[in-house]
């Protein structure tokens, strides 16, 4: 067994699930051997660094990290594999809602309802609200319950949509306030359900939540595909109307699903984990990484189009998306619960998404192969950067703390969910001349045939600057992960 430092501070569990804080001299460093796995075993497991300490208490010495930072939980149980079923459901609709967004989005710009920029600040609103709104939302489901605050979101999502069926016809402004009814909706619904799989989980948590992830990336599959064909048969408005009957009818059952484990309390914010120099490095990376995170779901519908293929196409490029990034959910899931660890697999996911936009999306030239071969990555990659988070803040400091990290880490990508996509559009108006882009590339794929990528370049900019914003992402969690297990990529972190 290895023997590693775990810092200033470790976590007590008292026997009923509740967390106390042992108290260690400052300056003073203590190392505990890791109990769980085979004698050969290399996992680095680092639990609570630098939370607040009481006095009084000392480190049992012959506790496990897992006993010291993990309450005790039955590995799933019937309502553990109920509340995976419920949240799943909830992820399928409102994740596949936000993901089919860039098939509207498609649709508004042919019909010159407004500019590629525009579009991107309105697309922004659909995702802004879920990590603005970590940190409040959190403390509510603590006064309230996750059942309640589940059912507050499926109301917003639901009416959110309906709202928005009415807005095309209207200045813009009334389609941002019926987005952000909508955001608000997925900011209820995400918090209500994001982590409740994990308290019931321990050995099975990567897979557990892999599960749950997948069913956004599932849900983007299909919504696209079904937005696609109800725009051509009915027309966007009613197709959006359809959309906010389902998901009142989804999610308001689903949301009866939801209880909390009762050993695993909800927290809300702790200031003093900025001063760990590892968990800012894990929040400028996530923070870096979302600018680029929802613009291959946002922009692909468009980009097909500039490169002369159909919308329906472009809807099919997103589902193959979704759908990698469902598989890549449960693939790293996979992976943080074996030998690779949840730190490593996260480190890898960032760095193929960095790579897949500068060297694929950006050499494809508007042709489908290398199209389909990054959708393929790019989704697998970046549906791991959202279900890799519950299982690699627990491994560094407990399931106890899972919330409140989880809580704090998300909010961090407030900026670039705000700014991400409408960068992105921004840039595309400046190399294209906005929203006649589309219809100019049509007419020129009209002449000189399809695949030909003639309308695809002015996409080049804001591509390269998402791609570079991911490298440094991808960088910040390998200096991360260095600081963790050194050189030794054996290590399981």
């Amino acid at each position: 067994m290895s023997t590693f430092d775990l810092g200033l501070a470790n976590r007590l569990h008292d026997g009923t699930g509740r967390s106390e804080f042992s108290s260690v001299k400052r300056n003073k460093t203590r190392s505990l051997t890791a109990q769980q796995g085979t004698p050969e075993d290399d996992t680095i497991r680092l639990y609570a660094l630098n939370q607040p300490a009481n006095d009084g208490d000392e480190i049992a010495e012959n506790q496990s990290p897992a006993e010291l930072a993990d309450p005790v939980t039955s590995e799933g149980g019937l309502w553990g594999w109920i509340v995976v079923a419920g949240s799943t459901t909830i992820f399928f609709v409102v994740l596949g809602l936000v993901y089919s967004f860039g098939v509207m989005q498609s649709e508004l710009l042919r019909r010159n309802y407004a500019s590629s920029s525009t579009l991107g600040w309105v697309s922004s609103t659909t995702v802004v609200f879920m990590p603005l709104l970590a940190i409040p939302v959190t403390a509510s489901i603590k006064l309230t319950s996750n059942r309640t605050i589940a059912l507050l979101g499926a109301l917003c999502t639901g009416f959110g949509y309906l709202a928005t069926s009415f807005t095309f016809d209207k200045p813009v402004v009334y389609l941002f306030l019926a987005q952000s009814l909508f955001g608000m909706g997925y900011a209820l619904t995400f918090w209500s359900c994001n982590s409740l799989a994990g308290q019931y989980f321990v050995r099975k948590r990567g897979v557990a939540v892999g599960i749950v992830y997948a069913g956004s990336g599932v849900g983007g599959a299909v919504f696209s595909i079904i937005l696609s064909r109800l725009i051509t048969i009915v027309g966007l408005e009613v197709a959006v109307r359809i959309y906010g009957g389902i998901a009142l009818g989804l999610l308001i059952p689903a949301s009866f699903t939801l209880r909390s484990n009762k050993e695993v309390p909800v927290a809300s914010f702790r200031l003093t984990y900025f001063k760990d120099l590892n968990f800012n490095l894990l929040i400028l990376a996530t923070a870096l990484m979302t600018f680029s995170l929802f613009v291959p779901a946002f922009f692909l519908p468009s980009y097909a189009v500039a490169a002369g293929m159909s919308a329906e196409t472009g809807a099919w490029l997103v589902a193959g998306f979704n759908l990698a990034s469902a598989v890549g959910r449960i693939f790293f899931g996979f992976l943080a619960d074996g030998r690779v660890g949840p730190l490593t697999s996260l480190c890898l996911a960032m760095l193929l998404m960095a790579i897949s936009i500068l060297s694929i999306w950006m050499a494809s030239g508007g042709l489908l192969a290398p199209l389909i071969c990054f959708l393929l990555i790019n989704g697998a990659a970046s549906g791991a950067l959202l279900s890799l988070q519950p299982p690699v803040l627990s491994s560094l400091y407990g399931v106890s703390a899972m919330s409140v990290t989880m809580a704090m880490v998300t909010m961090s990508r407030s900026l670039g969910s705000a700014l991400g996509p409408a960068i992105a559009g921004y840039l595309l108006d400046v190399s294209s001349g906005g929203a006649r882009a589309a219809e100019e590339a049509r007419k020129a794929a009209e002449t000189y045939g399809r695949g030909a990528g003639l309308g695809t370049k002015p996409y080049l900019l804001p591509l390269g600057v998402m791609g570079a914003i991911s490298m440094i992402a991808a960088l910040c969690l390998t200096i991360l992960r260095w600081r963790l297990a050194g050189l030794d990529l054996k290590k399981r972190v």
